[in-house]
């Protein structure tokens, strides 16, 4: 691993997040961490207001989640996110779900992303500021 993690989110396990079992539905795992993934990508240097303007964004191309401890209606979690290759065009991250009460894991999202130059629709080198970041 690259650097240490850093805390990308935090949120509440309301209602309507949930199934019919009471616990966070699994689409909504994955909104978190994407959420999550948005603050990420700004602590390693990416500005997405700057990005937006020059038509660029991420495209993620590989999520392997594994769910190790149910999230219940109304509970804290937060996410911690650290950084584990930098590649050319991509980056390699993983993400950990926990129950802020407990401390206990409820998720781990192993991600990989692309920088994206959204017009010419193609794959785009990381800048170097991202790997000073971990020199």
């Amino acid at each position: 691993m690259l650097n240490k993690a850093v805390v990308t989110f935090q949120g509440v396990a309301h209602p309507w997040l949930c199934d019919e079992m009471g616990h966070l539905n699994t689409r909504n795992y994955v909104g978190m961490f994407d959420d999550a993934m948005q603050h990420f990508m700004r602590t390693i240097g990416h500005n997405a207001a700057q990005a937006r303007k020059s038509n660029i964004g991420w495209a993620d191309v590989r999520h392997e989640i594994d769910y190790s401890s149910e999230v219940p209606v109304g509970a804290l979690v937060h996410i911690e996110c650290n950084v584990e290759k930098l590649g050319n065009k991509s980056i390699r991250y993983k993400q950990v779900m926990y129950l802020s009460d407990t401390g206990e894991q409820a998720a781990q999202n192993l991600a990989t992303s692309v920088l994206f130059d959204m017009q010419n629709r193609c794959a785009i080198p990381l800048p170097d500021n991202f790997r000073e970041k971990f020199a």
